[in-house]
């Protein structure tokens, strides 16, 4: 039992920092144990999950505390960053979670969408339609090269 619980450990902290490829590794890694499609969901958006409630309390902190260089105000990419958020609002947010990090996303959602009461549960939401998504993908290439 514990050792099953040290790998799911594991693939939640995949989960948290390497989301994109987390149902990729899980799927197609031939040294791994094979998880089922359920698994997999489940172990990607419980450790997504756990990634956004630590980096959406954590990252506010980090933001506020931590002694960011000194530059222009208004950069190019923090422009850009406005603007989407702007356009898009947190929508746009959950449309890019998966692509991004659960760490950035996070920090972003606690950033400027911390208003919204909502908005840590619209992010959790959207990493799991992420998560069965990408689990989808993964396994469909993995059908298509066992063929």
């Amino acid at each position: 039992m514990w050792e099953y619980f040290i790998k799911v450990l594991g693939w939640w902290i995949l989960s948290i920092v390497k989301f994109l490829f987390t149902p990729f590794v899980m799927i197609t890694n031939p040294g791994s144990e094979h998880w089922s499609v359920l698994e997999i969901i489940l172990i990607t958006t419980s450790g997504a999950a756990l990634g956004v409630f630590i980096f959406y309390h954590f990252g506010d902190w980090i933001l506020r505390h931590w002694p960011f260089p000194k530059g222009k105000t208004f950069s190019s990419t923090r422009r850009k960053i406005i603007s989407i958020k702007n356009k898009m609002g947190i929508k746009g947010l959950m449309l890019i979670c998966g692509l991004i990090s659960v760490p950035v996303s996070a920090m972003l959602c606690a950033r400027y969408f911390r208003h919204d009461a909502n908005a840590m549960a619209k992010l959790i939401f959207a990493f799991s339609i992420w998560s069965v998504v990408l689990t989808s993908l993964a396994y469909l290439i993995r059908l298509a090269s066992t063929a």
